[in-house]
């Protein structure tokens, strides 16, 4: 019978924390000022349908419920079309204006954050 410790010894424990430690670097190395932002190269060729449907049209969905109250399906599939069209995160940031108002600037700022972090998360092989 193994115990718990020795599981742990046995390097199933640093596995889990060498990933837990590189996702905190990969946040950490993320740029929080809009500019700086949105001037990173982000890698489009990762980005694909998959991606977008498992991690960020949810996260999407989730924050337009928190600054609307309601689902919005049209506003939601929009976004994503902008983001698989490659769209620069200002040209997000004008279309969403309209709707979201003073939300507008926070949204783009988090969903791009989001997507620097999936696609090089994604790269790194922490996502699959």
């Amino acid at each position: 019978r193994h115990t718990l410790t020795d599981l742990q010894s046995s390097g199933i424990n640093a596995e889990y924390g060498d990933k837990r430690k590189s996702i905190k670097q990969l946040i950490d190395k993320i740029p929080t000022q809009k500019d700086e932002l949105f001037a990173y190269p982000l890698d489009w060729s990762v980005l694909d349908k998959d991606l977008m449907e498992r991690r960020v049209k949810s996260w999407i969905n989730k924050k337009i419920v928190e600054y609307i109250g309601e689902e919005e399906p049209s506003l939601c599939g929009f976004i994503c079309s902008k983001v698989l069209a490659k769209s620069q995160p200002e040209n997000i940031l004008q279309d969403v204006a309209i709707v979201l108002e003073e939300e507008a600037e926070v949204f783009v700022v988090k969903m791009w954050r989001l997507l620097i972090y999936e696609t090089e998360a994604k790269k790194l092989g922490l996502v699959k």
